[in-house]
Formats: C-alpha cells, sequence, structure tokens
C-alpha cells in the first residue's frame, strides 16, 4: 500500500507540475486561491466578534451566568 501511495502522489506532482508550466494557467489558479483566501477571511469575520456587538455579547454573557447560577443554588 506504501509504493502505491508514493507512486500516486509522484504522478500527482508531475502532474501539477505541468500544468503550472503555463503561465495562463498559474494565473487560473492564483485567481481561485485569492478568491477563496478573500471567502474564508469574510466567513472568519462574519463569525467573529464585532466591536459594535459588544452589547449582545453582555447580554449573551449575562444569560450564561443565570443558568449557571441556578445550577449552583440547586447543588447547595
Amino acid at each position: 500500500m506504501g509504493k502505491i501511495t508514493k507512486v500516486v502522489g509522484v504522478a500527482g506532482a508531475v502532474a501539477g507540475a505541468a500544468y503550472l508550466s503555463k503561465s495562463e494557467n498559474r494565473q487560473k489558479v492564483k485567481g481561485q486561491l485569492d478568491k477563496t483566501v478573500k471567502k474564508v477571511n469574510s466567513s472568519y469575520a462574519k463569525n467573529s466578534g464585532k466591536p459594535s456587538d459588544i452589547d449582545d455579547a453582555k447580554m449573551v454573557d449575562e444569560g450564561a451566568m443565570t443558568s449557571v447560577q441556578y445550577y449552583n443554588r440547586k447543588q447547595e
């Protein structure tokens, strides 16, 4: 199984190098990579906290503490 994996890996590397030997293909790949990076960055920015959401974050934090306090009271 190890030899087959190595042969497939080498064949893939050779095919990739052959494809990227043309300038036009390199530009296509670079353009697609840039698009993907922008999508990932914009998706990450949407999911991370924003300074304008501080009030919402405080509300969520307080809500989380309510359940913890309730649990602690029940344990006592």
